[in-house]
């Protein structure tokens, strides 16, 4: 899945903190003046959670003002400038916290994701692979890097990201469905077979890879089984638009992390 099923997952580091801070802050009436940096953090952090998004991404605003060296501040404004589609502003957040925290993987990861968003694959390589030197066992910058590999014709090191992404999950069906589109791309159709398979065993409702395993059994001359595939994909929301652009449907990276 890429940005269409956007979801955050929580970072297990980042200012564990602060993943306390919405609770310590529920009751605080949301028309009380904060009186520090910090205070607008947690009010927008608890704006936010209530969905006001707006006076959440103010509250940020006030924050980084008022000290520029709050680095979380940047992180929670850069999400939501991202999931509101204000990529520019979000990689420029982001770029500000890797400034302050050169060693969060977090960040290097969202600004990699959000320059995906824009169709700038060299630098979400860039970025995704710096998140990776500083976690190894980031499953998601692999897989989203591979993507992104793929999406600029570089299938070789499309197929090593993902199977590095599946190394560190083994039950990463997105993984096994993209490895699967890049496998077909070099020709290698059986492979490509199998990852489609992988990813249904682990998603049995995963439409785009019935989609894609149809569209591989197609050109395997398996057109019965390859029918099979096609009407469980309609079933479950995806309709077939021919080989080629079956074949190409490589997916879309998760949105930021948040938290």
């Amino acid at each position: 899945m890429l940005l269409n099923n956007l979801v955050r997952v929580g970072l297990r580091r980042l200012w564990g903190a602060i993943s306390l801070i919405i609770l310590a802050t529920a009751s605080v009436a949301q028309t009380q003046t904060p009186a520090s940096a910090e205070a607008y953090l947690r009010r927008g952090l608890a704006r936010q959670a209530r969905g006001n998004v707006s006076a959440a991404l103010a509250d940020f605003t006030r924050a980084v003002e008022m000290k520029p060296s709050l680095a979380p501040a940047y992180y929670y404004r850069g999400n939501l400038r991202y999931e509101r589609g204000e990529f520019d502003a979000a990689i420029s957040d982001y770029g500000r916290l890797i400034e302050l925290d050169p060693r969060n993987a977090a960040a290097y990861y969202n600004r990699g994701v959000a320059r995906f968003a824009k169709g700038d694959w060299a630098g979400a390589v860039g970025d995704l692979t710096g998140a990776v030197s500083l976690d190894a066992g980031h499953a998601r910058a692999y897989y989203v890097r591979g993507v992104a590999k793929h999406m600029s014709r570089d299938i070789d090191g499309a197929v090593a990201d993902f199977d590095r992404a599946i190394q560190a999950n083994p039950r990463y069906a997105e993984a096994y469905n993209n490895r699967g589109a890049a496998r077909q791309s070099e020709g290698d159709l059986k492979g490509a077979v199998a990852d489609f398979s992988k990813a249904i065993a682990l998603d049995p409702r995963y439409a785009e890879a019935y989609a894609n395993r149809g569209a591989a059994l197609v050109l395997q001359g398996r057109d019965r089984e390859a029918e099979r595939d096609f009407a469980r994909s309609i079933k479950l929301g995806i309709v077939p638009r021919g080989v080629l652009r079956e074949s190409i449907r490589v997916g879309k990276p998760p949105g930021p992390r948040d938290k």
